[in-house]
């Protein structure tokens, strides 16, 4: 399926009712958005009774610069919750995934965009190994299109940690093999303290072992996002 002309999305839903939906939003450094090997996560999440959503989306490849992807990210979580209405929205995303996905669930929702489902924000948001602070990356350009030094604001703006102190309300669930080749456990360290800063309830998990895609793998990650899922994000809706 399409959840927008020319970005395709690929739904796994449980046999049963879901009791949540996550969106998955593949990493590929801003410059590709190849889901493929995160679709075995949405299949095993289905299996765990969790509705899954699987995208690409636009990105230097394509492109597609800030904020056009958040833009199709935050219009996947209105489609993901039309595939499985009146349960929570997880958005799950891996390396420049998990920026994409930051960005969409804290910023403000936007109405100036088109997207065909009803508005809807992400009710949590999970990290897999994120590059959070693109001012200290080498993949930033492919987000934005430009150097820094042309255009400092967009560059903040799009810039995960800006927006730490949004949305406090939003429960975020941190993932960081220790063994991380490609992108510092220290990312995940920063952006952890800045969102526990802004208010957020903030989980960390640091995989012993876990290089960077391990940690979308289900032997690594699956049993630590289901049990987030249903004793974090389900816990207040059931008290």
């Amino acid at each position: 399926d399409e959840y927008l002309p020319g970005l395709e999305a690929t739904v796994e839903l449980p046999d049963g009712a879901a009791r949540a939906v996550v969106l998955v939003v593949p990493g590929g450094g801003f410059s590709a958005a190849d889901p493929t090997g995160l679709l075995p996560l949405g299949e095993d999440l289905a299996a765990e009774g969790i509705a899954a959503v699987t995208i690409t989306y636009g990105h230097a490849g394509t492109d597609t610069f800030y904020p056009e992807p958040v833009d199709q990210v935050r219009c996947a979580i209105a489609y993901a919750a039309a595939q499985a209405p009146e349960v929570p929205v997880v958005v799950v995303g891996h390396s420049a995934g998990a920026n994409l996905a930051m960005l969409a669930g804290l910023q403000p929702l936007r109405t100036d965009v088109t997207c065909p489902y009803e508005p809807r924000a992400a009710d949590a948001v999970v990290g897999l190994a994120g590059p959070y602070d693109v001012h200290r990356t080498y993949i930033g350009e492919d987000l934005f299109g430009v150097p820094q030094a042309e255009d400092p604001e967009t560059w903040r703006a799009g810039n995960p940690l800006t927006w730490a102190a949004e949305r406090a309300e939003v429960p975020t669930l941190l993932v960081h093999g220790t063994s991380d080749e490609l992108v510092p456990v220290e990312f995940t360290e920063q952006m952890a303290a800045a969102l526990t800063e802004g208010g957020h309830d903030v989980v960390t998990v640091y995989p012993n072992g876990a290089r960077h895609n391990d940690v979308f793998l289900s032997d690594w990650v699956l049993e630590d996002l289901v049990r987030w899922v249903d004793d974090v994000v389900l816990a207040p809706a059931e008290d």
